[in-house]
């Protein structure tokens, strides 16, 4: 049996494979290697249930149904140190649907794995498909249990509390549910009911997950309980890109080079702390290149600020780039003035004059779809690829009063033309068909860009 992903050599000597990286940056390009398809398998059910707080002493199996036959030559369960379960005998398949784990789990303690992750697919269908990662956190109750009346309490004053602040605040209200009544009767007795606040948050965390707003999460302490989550490629393979150019690294998460033919390629694959002056020489070694291409598809996004200064080098004058509103109250109508976002061209010093092709896919989001928006603005600059994600809105923190904090998206982010994108992505001007198993050989979405610059500068 290929090895399944299970804990550290030091909590037992486990022969399985190790596959760590489930907290940390991982290394660049990393995630962007492994290929999804769209009938992968799904998991009908996990025991725990995702941020449940359960017994330690009488949970004993870990128990993952999917919705058809797997393959039983592997499993991948991704994970590693303290938060990772103490497993006591090697997972077993119950039929070929049902995986079972069994554990040794301690009191008080939260727990922390992912069915497969980039280091490890080893989760497929019987037919070969690879399920997409699935993260599994869950908690086990304290040895002693606060005062349950107390609690209650608890529980009541925070539901009210996040019940106010999502009609008054959260941007999406309106948006991503459609009858949230329904919503609340649906889970309220699971918040209400919950036996501490660790297991308050949790409860909530599931109610929110139809949002599917990978900006709308609860904190409490160091942990997070996301309401959204996602698997997506981002349509871009960095083996490839040798094909088509010499290429180096500039900085961390930044590439930069030149085709052949003089046409230069910049990869920003971040905008979370990444080097703006960096990314400033490499755009002054490409200035006597005849166009260039600008590669964002492996970007989720970071700080819109950064974004801004790499924008600035393809951009004349003063441009909006973006609009927001921000909501202040409850109703369709509570929300403050469209504010313009605007982006202001560099010196001549500090720009690029040549023809751009901005490369984009649906794994772009937040703050690098406004990044593509300011690209829009440029002197010359045609977006390929795919539409975005669609997913920007500023979320602001509110405590709950029992320790609990949500973050909450405050505004609605527009384009120019105050069309939101939320949940549909920025169109790109150039659409390109582009299947996973496209990628196994070649780009078509590079191929494209550096088609549409050839027919430019060859005018």
């Amino acid at each position: 049996m290929a090895g399944g992903v299970v804990g550290r050599d030091d909590y037992r000597q486990q022969r399985w494979r190790y596959a760590s990286g489930m907290r940390r940056l991982l290394p660049l390009f990393a995630s962007c290697v492994v290929i999804f398809a769209q009938d992968a398998p799904k998991i009908v059910s996990m025991t725990p249930a995702s941020f449940a707080e359960v017994d330690a002493k009488t949970t004993t199996e870990l128990v993952v149904v999917f919705d058809r036959e797997m393959s039983k030559n592997g499993f991948s369960i991704c994970g590693g140190g303290p938060k990772f379960p103490k497993v006591t005998k090697q997972p077993r398949w119950q039929g070929m649907k049902t995986l079972v784990v069994e554990v040794e789990l301690v009191p008080n303690h939260d727990y922390e794995m992912s069915l497969n992750c980039p280091a490890a697919q080893n989760f497929r269908s019987k037919n070969g498909v690879v399920l997409e990662a699935v993260p599994w956190s869950f908690s086990t109750l304290p040895a002693k249990l606060p005062n349950q009346k107390q609690q209650g309490r608890r529980n009541k004053a925070a539901f009210k509390i996040l019940m106010k602040t999502l009609e008054e605040r959260y941007s999406y209200y309106d948006l991503r549910v459609a009858n949230w009544p329904a919503l609340v009767k649906q889970h309220e007795a699971a918040v209400l009911s919950a036996k501490t606040d660790r297991g308050f948050a949790g409860a909530v965390a599931n109610m929110l997950r139809p949002t599917e707003d990978l900006h709308l999460y609860l904190q409490l302490g160091d942990r997070t309980f996301a309401t959204g989550s996602r698997a997506i490629d981002s349509l871009f393979r960095y083996q490839l890109l040798g094909k088509y150019a010499v290429v180096k690294t500039v900085a961390d998460n930044v590439v930069a080079g030149r085709t052949k033919d003089g046409i230069g390629y910049l990869l920003i694959a971040t905008w979370a702390g990444v080097e703006t002056e960096r990314i400033a020489g490499a755009l002054t070694e490409l200035a006597d290149t005849k166009a260039l291409v600008v590669d964002v598809r492996a970007n989720a996004g970071g700080d819109e600020l950064l974004a801004r200064e790499v924008a600035q080098w393809f951009v004349d004058g003063t441009k909006v780039y973006a609009k927001h509103r921000v909501r202040t109250k409850a109703g369709e109508k509570g929300f403050g003035p469209v504010i313009k976002r605007t982006i202001k061209g560099n010196d001549a010093s500090r720009s690029y004059d040549g023809p751009v092709a901005l490369l984009t896919s649906r794994y772009v989001m937040s703050s690098n779809e406004a990044f593509v928006l300011m690209m829009k603005q440029g002197r010359d600059c045609v977006v390929v690829g795919q539409p975005t994600f669609g997913s920007s809105g500023n979320p602001q923190e509110f405590d709950l009063g029992n320790g609990v904090t949500i973050r909450v998206p405050c505004w609605q982010a527009m384009q120019p033309d105050e069309t939101l994108f939320e949940g549909a992505g920025i169109q790109p001007d150039e659409f390109v068909p582009c299947l996973v198993d496209d990628l196994r050989t070649r780009d078509p979405i590079l191929e494209k860009a550096l088609a549409l610059l050839r027919a430019k500068i060859a005018k």
